[in-house]
């Protein structure tokens, strides 16, 4: 049996980290997912120093796994975490082809970036990566499917996963106001009105979900398309649910 060091619990309260949670305690199959383990987060690039200590001293830190895509760290830069001795693995995956829609991107990111995103799940099952900690740029979109990958393998109901992915509505009028001084200071265009307003909701993340069981039977089938083996799927599950009695 995996064992984990004593970490004191998230409590909330960062400063530079706005959309930043802890994915324990959700209903998985036969039990919660483990608290303390597994965080999703906005880019870590804007954690304060009091961010970073906590994260590492305190929830214990080992892996980041970082979803942006190279411009973006080059532009942006990976903040204090890059000088801090944790385990760092760059899985970039909004490089793909263009879709009609948000459900379709995300779509696109499970089929065309499946091979990064199983790697993810196969680092996340390894012996030494957890705590680990997800991000994308505003821990929505990218982290969003990394999320909904993670929690379907788990068995979480889809429900709830698509409770989490909208979750992140309430950090996003800050992430705007942030982004919009990070294009000025890079001297960019400003981005349209209406993607200023935007705001995850539940149904699109539901619809991805149901497109993921038409195409390949369930996050499982999508799984195995991608070369993941049950004895991955047997670690993840063993080091991320705690059974119920």
């Amino acid at each position: 049996m995996r064992r984990f060091r004593r970490r004191r619990r998230f409590d909330g309260g960062l400063e530079g980290l706005v959309n930043f949670r802890d994915l324990g305690g959700l209903p998985a199959d036969g039990g919660t997912v483990r608290p303390g383990v597994l965080f999703r987060s906005d880019s870590l690039a804007y954690a304060t120093r009091a961010d970073a200590r906590r994260l590492v001293d305190d929830l214990g830190v080992a892996t980041v796994i970082d979803l942006r895509g190279e411009h973006e760290v080059a532009y942006l830069g990976r903040g204090l975490f890059a000088r801090l001795g944790v385990g760092y693995y760059p899985a970039p995956i909004a490089d793909v082809s263009g879709a009609e829609d948000l459900v379709g991107h995300y779509l696109a990111m499970l089929d065309e970036k499946g091979d990064v995103l199983a790697g993810t799940v196969r680092v996340l099952a390894g012996k030494d990566a957890l705590p680990a900690v997800f991000h994308c740029e505003a821990g929505c979109d990218r982290t969003g499917v990394l999320a909904a990958v993670v929690l379907g393998l788990l068995g979480v109901p889809e429900d709830v996963i698509a409770a989490d992915y909208a979750a992140t509505a309430a950090a996003m009028p800050t992430i705007h106001e942030r982004v919009r001084v990070v294009f000025d200071r890079l001297g960019l265009p400003p981005r349209p009105p209406s993607v200023l307003v935007w705001a995850p909701e539940a149904a699109l993340m539901a619809r991805l979900l149901d497109l993921v069981r038409e195409r390949w039977g369930g996050m499982e089938g999508w799984a195995r398309d991608q070369g993941l083996r049950a004895a991955d799927l047997t670690a993840l599950r063993e080091a991320l649910i705690v059974r119920a009695p």
